[in-house]
């Protein structure tokens, strides 16, 4: 009786991982609405206002910044007006209060409801913090950036390999319009908030990878294969701040 009921569990288990994975996979069905630019894919469930062609124009001028980009890549992005379609991709994963995810073997990129036509992404509650550098541009991007190294290293590798400096921090770096080193130092030295990791922003990651990048001249096929010790980072950085 015992064995026949952990039986019957498994098989419910199994149905249901496998219906969560398909639709992390394949969620398609559930936005009756896209707008292609390129090989970037905006899916909506509403209607999606003009200003998304601004938008994706934006978007794809940041990603080819970047030495992984690949123009023979789709990246499929879901943004929808209602909570549900939300919630079903996120709660199961505990990643509800999270602006946006990359995931799954087609790196697909969900969004939380976000407003299209006012550029910027609704945050769960209160202010979203750096609202003018994070609008949607920045998310759309950063996610991308995400499916970028996933491409790269795997998805798995992405994790278990890559310090979450460089795994939030390359995204941020490829993910933002400009980005002032210097003054950003002086935030890290003065432990304001916005550069600590309490703050839950990934300036301080992003200034690690613009030292080493920019500053240090490392390639970022370097960093992804021999990644610094982030002690090592933070040594760099006191003498670059000693020698200003």
């Amino acid at each position: 009786m015992i064995l026949n009921k952990l039986k019957w569990i498994l098989v419910i288990f199994t149905l249901v991982f496998s219906g969560y994975w398909y639709l992390l996979e394949f969620p398609s069905f559930l936005y009756s609405h896209k707008f292609i630019n390129d090989n970037l894919v905006i899916h909506s469930d509403k209607a999606i206002p003009k200003n998304i062609k601004t938008i994706t124009d934006e978007v794809l001028i940041r990603l080819k910044r970047s030495e992984l980009y690949s123009a023979e890549q789709t990246y499929n992005v879901y943004i929808p007006t209602e909570y549900w379609r939300w919630g079903i991709v996120s709660m199961p994963i505990y990643y509800q209060n999270v602006g946006a995810f990359c995931i799954g073997n087609n790196h697909n990129i969900f969004f939380r409801p976000s407003d299209i036509a006012g550029n910027t992404l609704i945050p769960p509650s209160g202010k979203l913090a750096d609202a003018q550098e994070r609008d949607l541009i920045y998310f759309i991007t950063h996610e991308v950036g995400h499916a970028l190294m996933f491409e790269r290293v795997g998805v798995i590798s992405h994790f278990s390999d890559l310090p979450k400096w460089l795994r939030e921090g390359y995204p941020d770096y490829i993910a933002k319009e400009s980005f002032d080193f210097e003054d950003n130092l002086d935030q890290f030295n003065n432990n304001e908030w916005r550069l600590t990791e309490k703050s839950g922003l990934y300036v301080r990651y992003h200034l690690f990878v613009s030292l080493l990048l920019d500053k240090e001249g490392y390639s970022l096929n370097e960093l992804i294969d021999r990644a610094p010790d982030k002690s090592e980072i933070l040594n760099l950085l006191k003498s670059y701040s000693d020698k200003k």
